[in-house]
């Protein structure tokens, strides 16, 4: 996989945002949406691999930073689903040639920002799991330096401004958020699945969870069943 990413930018708010591309002379190409929080750093070799691949298969990729994320400028504190659904409409805005979308975990709480584009779902997590693991992280690092903290405490502290969870600044308008998000119903949705994963979908992949990984890591069974199986979907 020898594929070069390409570092590009769009405008959010009178910020640059980072993107990567892979592939940009294809005639097709796809926007990533990635995991979000701590699970974006576990699984973005995984999605670099995945993107190699799709260049390989003659499919051109865009894997966006959301706005608070990584390097960028925006205020973490200031970070919302809303805010992330309208970066990503920015974003798409610059990539005609994208006219599908993967996303990825908690990515598929807000690849509603596009009604009408076809979506590729890997795993979809509700916001309110996503809350709860950060939730429990937050309390076993408090534990360990000598503190009692319990979720009942966590909400509360989330109600008056923001919290801490994971690493992660949540604000209050976040945290609500993600309380109540779900993955929006479409007629027009793939949903993949682990083999190994209880819940239904259109197609049962092979790989590990990687966003259960304390560290980040690679599964190139799992990245190239993921390429094949979009390159599949996009052709079809």
């Amino acid at each position: 996989m020898t594929a070069t990413l390409e570092y590009s930018r769009y405008e959010f708010q009178g910020n640059d945002e980072l993107c990567l591309k892979v592939g940009g002379h294809h005639a097709q190409s796809i926007l990533l949406i990635p995991p979000l929080f701590d699970e974006m750093n576990r699984m973005r070799r995984m999605l670099l691999d995945v993107m190699r691949l799709l260049d390989a298969n003659g499919i051109g990729s865009v894997l966006p930073d959301l706005p608070g994320t990584n390097e960028s400028l925006f205020p973490q504190q200031q970070a919302s689903l809303a805010v992330w659904r309208q970066a990503l409409r920015d974003c798409s805005n610059i990539l005609p040639k994208c006219q599908h979308i993967a996303s990825f975990r908690g990515g598929c709480l807000i690849d509603d920002f596009a009604k009408d584009m076809p979506k590729w779902r890997l795993s979809p997590a509700k916001g309110n799991a996503l809350l709860r693991t950060m939730m429990r992280t937050r309390m076993a690092s408090d534990k360990e330096a000598g503190l009692s903290t319990n979720m009942v405490q966590l909400t509360e502290e989330a109600q008056q401004g923001a919290v801490n969870l994971a690493g992660n600044s949540i604000s209050a308008s976040m945290f609500s958020e993600l309380q109540e998000a779900v993955p929006s119903l479409s007629d027009d949705v793939r949903t993949a699945q682990l083999e190994t994963s209880a819940h239904t979908g259109d197609i049962k992949l092979p790989g590990s969870a990687l966003w259960l990984r304390a560290e980040p890591d690679e599964d190139l069974l799992l990245s190239g069943a993921i390429a094949t199986n979009l390159v599949s979907w996009i052709s079809s």
